[in-house]
């Protein structure tokens, strides 16, 4: 299964319901969807796009205590786990049970994002000439 249709099937079991979920990818614990934007109101973690519609926000792996600190002083519920690829499946490192938090929104106005991902379409081929040119000289 694939980090992301993990991450939602996460989001979407009963258990997790009404909690944040952040899973670990790479030396990063990432939320995205609506967790990234319920942590970017809470926490003030950067938005990025992970891909059209869909936003995240992480933290190193290093920093863990000092996230998890901040979350418990939000009284908000959450989950964090370890993503093994090899094995490909999740492990919980720690779940606190508090005041539940709900989000609808994947990601925020994508059209108005300042960390909206640019296709070749939106790129101005002629600034990007003007660049290439300018940078010959």
């Amino acid at each position: 299964m694939k980090y992301l249709d993990l991450m939602e099937k996460l989001q979407k079991s009963q258990e997790n319901q009404g909690s944040i979920v952040m899973m670990k990818n790479g030396i990063f614990f990432v939320g995205v969807g609506k967790d990234a934007i319920i942590l970017n109101n809470l926490l003030g973690l950067k938005l990025t796009c992970m891909k059209d519609g869909l936003c995240k926000v992480g933290f190193q792996t290093r920093s863990i205590e000092k996230y998890v600190n901040k979350l418990q002083e939000t009284n908000k519920s959450f989950v964090i786990y370890n993503y093994d690829r090899t094995k490909n499946q999740e492990e919980e490192i720690i779940r606190i049970k508090a005041e539940p938090v709900f989000e609808q929104k994947r990601c925020m106005n994508c059209d108005e994002c300042n960390n909206k991902l640019e296709t070749t379409d939106e790129i101005n081929v002629k600034n990007l000439t003007d660049k290439l040119f300018l940078t010959e000289l």
